[in-house]
């Protein structure tokens, strides 16, 4: 059994977040660290898994993502705050043979199919977002629409009807623009 397979056996999602400062209501949801979340959108206990913005994983992935560390460093986080005294090995490093490798240079055109690869990639995962995004506007257009014209509206059915044509157009770009378009998104993202 490695050290990954012991954390999970001995300790869940749910135990690591509240160590962690996240409040975990008794029916198992919580408001998600990973977004803005103002209502309960992550479910937690054994693994996680939020509704709004699609985060999941175990203890060690939410040590993980919530502290910006490896993998192997969150669960040695998790190993020593609860003291679980599982030991920790450090990876073993192949010994060093005396030849140098020689590894091959990517060609041009290698190197432009790897990088279109990557942009492709992550069109797809933000595409799939910002639809998990309307998904919830069109939920929250029916479930928070005022009874009458006079009562006061819901910030979520008010958010949905500023958001959805924007977001429609960012999906539409990302599922159907040019590369250059892409890209020009994707440069843009960090100034919004």
């Amino acid at each position: 059994m490695n050290i990954f397979q012991e954390v999970k056996e001995r300790v869940t999602a749910k135990q690591v977040a509240e160590r962690y400062g996240l409040k975990v209501e008794r029916n198992g949801m919580a408001c998600c660290p990973f977004h803005n979340d103002k209502h309960p959108s992550m479910k937690i206990d054994q693994n996680y898994y939020c509704f709004a913005c699609g985060a999941k994983g175990d203890a060690v992935n939410y040590v993980a993502v919530l502290f910006g560390l490896s993998q192997f460093e969150a669960a040695k986080k998790i190993i020593e705050d609860f003291s679980l005294g599982i030991p920790i090995e450090q990876p073993k490093r192949k010994q060093n043979s005396g030849f140098k490798k020689i590894e091959k240079v990517p060609t041009k055109e290698e190197r432009i199919q790897f990088v279109q690869k990557k942009i492709d990639g992550w069109a797809r995962d933000a595409a799939n977002v910002l639809l998990r995004y309307l998904r919830w506007m069109e939920f929250w257009k029916e479930f928070y629409k005022p009874e009458t014209m006079e009562a006061e509206w819901h910030p979520l059915f008010a958010e949905a009807l500023q958001n959805e044509s924007k977001i429609s157009y960012l999906v539409d770009l990302l599922m159907f623009g040019t590369g250059e378009e892409i890209l020009n998104f994707s440069g843009m993202e960090g100034r919004r």
